[in-house]
């Protein structure tokens, strides 16, 4: 079959779920990791021959595709922070948002610090600040053991060393004390599935997501409570929020004894971070 032949008929079959570009995007995407091809030679390169196996191998993609599962778990891999990371459905696709989370944290901090991650889900936050820096201790707290066993996979694809605990926040207890406490908890209410799309819905770990309505700040309380005894005098806390309770989460905080509370807003203009010292 020859490329051009697969690709028209990829088009065909995606676009009534996605606008035009978004289908191309996809088609490039999955050629560029299983056909080992660049975007410019695949533009080229239509008129090559795939073989058996890896025309089974497409078709099977685009039928999940179809299916509305998100095209980095069809690939089993994303980018994040300019790392690769192993993504299946235990965990949360990263977001560029958690991006900056991490990229504040870079540029604020300096030193030796000792860093927990808490819900790190496929490791992103943690590995992108153990990668970036290198002199940090990271710990990696996840309730899920699938999550954590794919932390430790994407650990090891990025070369860096990491402490893992299979705990939930909500209950854990610890004598360690860290000068970073950061964390990008489930902050989506339930009422609000009405609003998101099938592809999250149906693929994206509920665990990771979602609050439920009547106690939307239930992860920010307990870690709260946990940084009362874990955190390093002088130490920090790095909080993604959902930004509708940006305002209670700084009362919160208040109520807590912190007096330091800076938000910070994304890429898109919305409250998305807090930092508390």
């Amino acid at each position: 079959m020859k490329l051009a032949s697969f690709k028209k008929e990829f088009l065909e079959s995606i676009t009534p779920l996605y606008n035009n570009d978004e289908a191309r995007s996809l088609y490039y995407m999955l050629c560029e990791e299983y056909l080992a091809l660049s975007k410019s030679k695949l533009i080229i390169a239509e008129d090559i021959d795939l073989s058996v196996e890896k025309t089974n191998h497409l078709y099977n993609c685009l039928e999940r595709l179809k299916k509305n599962e998100p095209i980095q778990y069809v690939l089993g891999n994303t980018k994040f922070c300019g790392l690769n990371f192993f993504v299946n459905e235990s965990v949360l696709i990263p977001r560029p948002e958690t991006e900056e989370l991490v990229n504040i944290i870079l540029k604020n901090e300096l030193g030796d610090k000792t860093i927990l991650d808490i819900g790190s889900g496929s490791g992103c936050i943690a590995i992108s600040l153990a990668k970036y820096y290198p002199n940090a201790k990271v710990t990696a707290l996840d309730v899920s053991k699938d999550a954590i066993d794919l932390s430790k996979m994407n650990a090891k694809e990025n070369d860096v060393n990491l402490e893992f605990i299979n705990a939930d926040i909500l209950n854990y207890k610890s004598d360690k004390k860290y000068d970073i406490i950061v964390s990008n908890p489930p902050y989506v209410l339930e009422e609000e599935k009405k609003h998101m799309s099938k592809n999250i819905l149906d693929y994206e770990p509920e665990l990771a997501l979602f609050v439920k309505n009547d106690d939307p700040l239930q992860f920010y309380k307990a870690i709260l409570e946990f940084a009362k005894n874990s955190l390093n005098k002088y130490g920090k806390i790095y909080f993604e929020i959902n930004e509708k309770y940006k305002d209670e989460i700084k009362r919160l905080t208040y109520d807590y004894g912190y007096s330091n509370i800076e938000c910070k807003e994304d890429l898109f203009g919305r409250n998305r971070f807090c930092v508390i010292l």
